[in-house]
């Protein structure tokens, strides 16, 4: 009888090791092989396991964990399992193969506490890849949280804020999170506008205590 695949799907948190949870070490130390991209495989080097680097591609993620049938993988990945991350695509891909799914701090989760603000009256997405109406959200919610990309970063929110009629809400970008060069600077969309920063990929929190 074939040994069965077992993946492990295991979120990592921001970044900082600090906040990775106890069972996410205990799962490496199980791991024949760790997946994910270079920053997440970086956290653990002194494992001595398999190490595969996830480049961003799904096609090549799939083939690349084929080749370890049978195996005991680790798939690292930023976050928290269920916030726009691997979960999804690992669960449908391999349907037959045993996969656990252990949380991680999120992005969101993180930034919202460093700010000392709540998330309870929030709208959370991501743009980056994807299309959101934010400013449609921001009408409805106290605050909106979006995970940019190049394209979709920080002063694209401001300018489409500012277009809209919300150049005085007050953003929150984040970079690094967590990292010893973390950054956080709070302005309203009017002033992140005349920014000239490089977050390529960035945390984006937009406050809007005048709901509608």
């Amino acid at each position: 009888m074939n040994k069965e695949t077992h993946i492990s799907i295991c979120g990592i948190g921001p970044g900082n090791p600090d906040y990775i949870s106890n069972i996410i070490y205990t799962e490496v130390e199980k791991a024949d092989v760790l997946v994910g991209g270079k920053r997440q495989l970086s956290i653990f080097q002194k494992a001595e396991k398999e190490h595969c680097v996830f480049d961003g591609k799904t096609d090549n993620l799939k083939k690349s964990i084929d080749k370890y049938h049978g195996k005991y993988i680790v798939v690292l990945v930023s976050g928290d399992t269920g916030f726009y991350s691997l979960r999804r695509f690992i669960v449908e891909a391999f349907p037959h193969a045993n996969i656990e799914v252990f949380p991680g701090i999120s992005s969101f989760q993180y930034f919202y506490a460093k700010l000392s603000l709540g998330y309870e009256q929030a709208f959370l997405t991501s743009i980056h890849g994807i299309e959101t109406d934010y400013i449609q959200k921001l009408k409805k919610y106290s605050s909106v949280f979006l995970l940019t990309d190049r394209k979709n970063n920080y002063k694209t929110i401001a300018k489409k804020l500012i277009e809209n009629g919300y150049g005085d809400r007050r953003l929150h970008i984040g970079n690094n999170l967590s990292y010893d060069n973390e950054q956080i600077i709070s302005l309203r969309a009017i002033e992140v506008a005349e920014l000239d920063t490089d977050f390529p990929l960035c945390s984006v929190i937009i406050e809007n205590p005048e709901k509608e």
